[in-house]
């Protein structure tokens, strides 16, 4: 009885290691390939109206920020583009997860311009033509007339 249950356990804990492996080679792969960004908590601060309300994250190669403003309820997220042709894009329903890192695949991603929030009753979309972007800076003005900045 005891041997079975060592070789129970030896079994389920190889089977664990296989798939624990298959899990991290998707990730590097998927990484390493484009198909995956990775985006992480900034030590900077968000701001509605000169108030601190909000958190901030960078993706992988410091291209481009989701900035979440936390004092509307649900939390509504930004993604601002900072090089090259700069674009400002309403996450819609899906707002930045309050963890240190996460992911975002390439198919069907929840910030793009196709899934933006323009159809939300709620939502307080950014206006383009008010955005400064710059890198460890980007404000912008929002339909409701709110001044959000962020800085890291």
């Amino acid at each position: 009885m005891k041997r079975l249950v060592k070789t129970l356990l030896t079994v389920i804990c190889f089977g664990l290691s296989v798939l624990a492996l298959v899990v991290v080679i998707s990730l590097i792969y998927s990484t390493a390939h484009g198909y995956m960004t990775w985006w992480f908590r900034s030590g900077g601060y968000v701001a509605v109206d000169g108030l601190r309300s909000g958190y901030l994250d960078r993706n992988w190669g410091n291209s481009a920020v989701i900035i979440t403003r936390a004092d509307l309820r649900p939390p509504q997220s930004y993604l601002v583009w900072l090089y090259g042709k700069k674009s400002l894009t309403h996450c819609g329903e899906w707002h930045a997860p309050r963890i240190p890192a996460f992911s975002i695949g390439d198919v069907n991603p929840p910030c793009s311009f196709f899934s933006n929030g323009s159809d939300m009753p709620t939502a307080d979309n950014a206006v383009f033509s008010t955005l400064t972007a710059r890198p460890g800076f980007v404000e912008f003005h929002t339909a409701h007339g709110k001044k959000i900045t962020a800085s890291w």
